[in-house]
């Protein structure tokens, strides 16, 4: 690069702070350094730095960068930055849960209004369905396998609530 091309970089100051005068290098796919036309390493991005910088990309350019305490009791007050990440702190606020499952078998119509009924439960208790494997018995019944999960410490008041149904069920079709 000859001296003329110099004239005719866009230059910027380092939004980290440095006081680096950068331009973007089409070439490499990086930021270089005016003065030494190397990839710039800015020493205020360091990853193992208590106090990460912040891009300051405000409307008039200013070269002074926001600094923010990563010690996750911030309230992160500057989430329109396109630096902004959550912490794991906050964003993993999942409440436990509870796997479990349930065999139903017989007819199709009675797997049917079971797994109907299963599935409503589910809903009523905030969990979800995770899947199901259905096998054909010899007799022509089916059996089904349904995975699912439920809110922590709700999975056998489902379990009591779903053998009450099917109980009722089978006594409503037997008399």
């Amino acid at each position: 690069m000859s001296s003329s091309d110099i004239s005719n970089i866009n230059s910027k100051n380092c939004v980290y702070g440095c006081n680096t005068k950068i331009y973007w290098n089409t070439l490499n796919s990086e930021y270089s350094e005016v003065s030494t036309k190397k990839k710039h390493l800015c020493p205020n991005r360091s990853i193992n730095s208590h106090n990460k910088v912040v891009a300051a990309i405000n409307s008039n350019n200013s070269s002074k960068p926001e600094y923010y305490n990563n010690d996750h009791t911030n309230n992160y007050s500057n989430k329109n930055n396109y630096n902004y990440k959550k912490s794991w702190l906050h964003s993993n606020s999942k409440q436990p849960m509870d796997n479990s499952m349930e065999i139903l078998q017989g007819s199709y119509n009675t797997i049917t209004k079971k797994y109907e009924a299963l599935s409503d439960l589910i809903k009523e208790f905030k969990g979800k369905t995770h899947g199901s494997q259905s096998h054909n018995l010899p007799n022509n019944s089916l059996q089904i396998v349904v995975y699912y999960e439920v809110p922590e410490g709700m999975r056998e008041e489902l379990k009591r609530m779903f053998e009450t149904y099917t109980r009722n069920e089978i006594e409503i079709h037997h008399q």
